[in-house]
């Protein structure tokens, strides 16, 4: 931790050195060549420290979840929802010791009586609420899109109407009628996509009661079903899959060139969302091409790139905030490389709990148990002129 610490310092005066470098620059003349040529070092090696706090933070937090060191970002359920004071059936401690008790041995009687109240219509059992909120903490923690869109959670299956619409509201005379304005519902609903997998764990480890098998779950969980998510929730076709906001979102900028962004192609592309939308929008691209951003000069030769000066803040693009996904398209012929938007138009549903079932003959013959877990969600962008992409050329 302490390395941890020792690097995000060396960061944040990092960044601040570099503040000063461009409050220093003459707004007449741009940068000097001594001027660009501290920038151009500092730049890359702020972006190797961000690279070796980001592994020491996934190490941590790695190391966190299998119990080997307390983790510094566990939350603590709400008084009202303890296993002592449970606000749901999944939130008893019955629950929780007869769940932890079927993944860790098998369904008794006994056991098969403490789940009733979670029984899956598909098979499996619904994970008890502590259980969900940690899991479901690290997979926001994993998709970025998570923290930033609108995030819609039902018990329900059923499908939710999207408001594209919500009409208008007009002056009345005194006396007067008053204006007649329908509701559009024409983004469809929200559907409930299954995302799954099987994940299987040795007999020595489930009998191994100081192994941390929640957070070892947690981990694997939080890993694959959050680039799974990530991906679609960017590139999605919505073929039993989310659509994702670069199939619904608008071409905002069609660079000229098929390999390299301008200046001018990151002003088109933020004034090409209106003013509404801007006001809360963020960048999205590949760490790839944030590499190309980062050495990117207004007309007067500053830097449009500005580095946070707190660890775990975003970094800012001409005064918006850039997220970095591997789900975006890197720089090519006709790739979408960046999109500008209001993200709170993008709406994720999720449906029901999270669902593991014990699957105990499948690996036997390795000494393996099975557990197939599984979740619902789906996600659409609300309003397609909300976010815009720049299009590389063909």
């Amino acid at each position: 931790m302490s390395k941890l610490i020792e690097m995000q310092q060396k960061r944040a005066k990092l960044a601040a050195q570099m503040r000063s470098l461009v409050d220093n620059v003459d707004a007449a003349k741009g940068m000097t060549d001594d001027q660009e040529a501290q920038w151009k070092q500092m730049n890359e090696d702020l972006h190797a420290l961000d690279k070796q706090i980001e592994q020491l933070e996934q190490m941590n937090a790695i190391e966190a979840r299998l119990g080997e060191i307390d983790s510094p970002a566990r939350r603590p359920e709400p008084e009202s929802n303890t296993p002592a004071n449970p606000a749901t059936p999944l939130a008893s401690a019955e629950y929780l010791s007869g769940f932890d008790g079927y993944v860790r041995g098998g369904l008794g009687a006994d056991i098969q009586a403490a789940l009733t109240v979670g029984t899956d219509t598909d098979g499996g059992y619904l994970v008890p609420d502590s259980w969900a909120n940690t899991l479901i903490d690290l997979l926001t923690d994993a998709v970025f899109m998570r923290s930033l869109a609108t995030v819609t959670k039902t018990k329900s299956t059923k499908n939710l109407p999207l408001t594209t619409d919500k009409g208008a509201a007009g002056w009345v005379d005194e006396g007067g009628a008053y204006p007649e304005s329908d509701i559009a519902f024409g983004n469809g609903v929200l559907e409930a996509w299954k995302l799954g997998r099987i994940i299987k764990v040795s007999e020595e480890l489930l009998e191994d009661n100081t192994f941390n098998l929640e957070g070892e779950i947690g981990r694997i969980f939080s890993e694959t079903f959050g680039l799974a998510e990530e991906t679609a929730f960017i590139s999605g076709d919505g073929v039993k899959k989310p659509t994702g906001l670069l199939v619904s979102g608008e071409l905002g900028k069609q660079v000229a060139s098929a390999a390299a962004i301008t200046y001018d192609d990151i002003v088109d592309l933020i004034h090409s969302v209106r003013r509404v939308y801007r006001r809360r929008a963020s960048f999205i691209t590949r760490d790839g091409t944030l590499g190309m951003l980062r050495k990117l000069k207004s007309t007067d030769g500053v830097p449009l790139w500005q580095p946070s000066l707190q660890a775990g803040q975003p970094d800012m693009l001409l005064g918006y905030r850039v997220e970095s996904t591997e789900a975006m398209p890197a720089v090519a012929g006709s790739a979408k490389t960046v999109a500008f938007g209001d993200l709170k138009q993008y709406r994720i549903g999720d449906r029901g709990g999270i669902v593991m079932q014990r699957l105990n003959e499948k690996y036997a013959d390795t000494g393996h148990v099975g557990f197939r877990m599984r979740k619902r969600t789906d996600g659409k962008l609300l309003v397609p002129e909300a976010v815009k992409y720049l299009q590389q050329a063909a």
